[in-house]
């Protein structure tokens, strides 16, 4: 792609979603979509626009007696896998400190012509390391 493209990762997503049959809504961050059971965010960075960011967002609600059980599923996961990266997400909810754990895709587009086959390969990794952390804290049982 040339400086000059304008096309981005979100605007891709969005037609790639759309050609898919699957809704999706804009948000403040990117684009919003659910399938197979699973909430998906794409993340727009509009100072990198061909960065491809998709998660999947709170897939776990950590807490004091989970912590440490969840950090270590996060670390095991992300030696084990390339690409798909597991974190710990720290927020407010009101007044309290809350966590949860998201699961992450990251890759340069160097080309849109590769994106079609990108995507369906980027949720299935997501969906899959998702479930192998979930399996690993006993909520796959």
């Amino acid at each position: 792609m040339t400086a000059k493209t304008k096309t981005t990762a979100k605007d891709l997503m969005l037609a790639y979603l759309k050609e898919a049959g699957i809704h999706a809504s804009k948000t403040k961050v990117g684009v919003n979509f659910q399938q197979s059971d699973w909430n998906f965010l794409l993340w727009h960075d509009a100072h990198d626009p061909l960065f491809f960011r998709l998660t999947l967002p709170g897939i776990f609600d950590v807490t004091d007696e989970s912590f440490a059980q969840a950090l270590m599923a996060c670390n095991m996961l992300n030696w084990k896998y390339k690409v798909v990266k597991l974190s710990l997400y720290e927020y407010n909810e009101g007044a309290e400190r809350r966590a949860s754990v998201w699961v992450c895709y990251e890759q340069m587009l160097d080309s849109p012509d590769t994106f079609n086959t990108l995507v369906p390969r980027a949720m299935n990794a997501l969906m899959e390391v998702a479930d192998e952390f979930l399996t690993l804290v006993g909520e796959n049982e």
